[in-house]
């Protein structure tokens, strides 16, 4: 085994350039924007357009970092961050606006 099996000796975050991130990230983005997007209608109000405002927020620094930032791991390990983050994000507010609409459900 040539290749290193520590997390943080991976190629993804020590020899690319950070495209392969932002495909990843561009593809999250649309995936939890899009879902969002159809929840905003559902209560409680605003903590869908919240999530949508903030993961587009979190993109757009990731593209920011991916030409601001000269060094190599610095760099990847934020795009990484940044790439996490987004799913977090939107599992947060989709869980809000989840148990929101159960307990509505259960109540009624």
């Amino acid at each position: 085994m040539s290749e290193s099996q520590r997390v943080f000796e991976q190629r993804s975050l020590t020899t690319s350039t950070g495209a392969i991130w932002l495909v990843a990230g561009g593809a999250l983005t649309l995936i939890c924007g899009s879902l969002l997007f159809a929840m905003q209608w559902l209560s409680p109000s605003g903590v869908a357009t919240t999530g949508i405002v903030i993961v587009l927020v979190l993109y757009a620094a990731m593209v920011v970092i991916r030409f601001a930032v000269s060094r190599r791991r610095l760099k990847l390990g934020i795009l990484a961050t940044l790439t996490l983050l987004i799913v977090i994000v939107f599992l947060f507010c989709a869980g809000i606006i989840t148990a929101t609409e159960w307990g509505a459900v259960r109540t009624s």
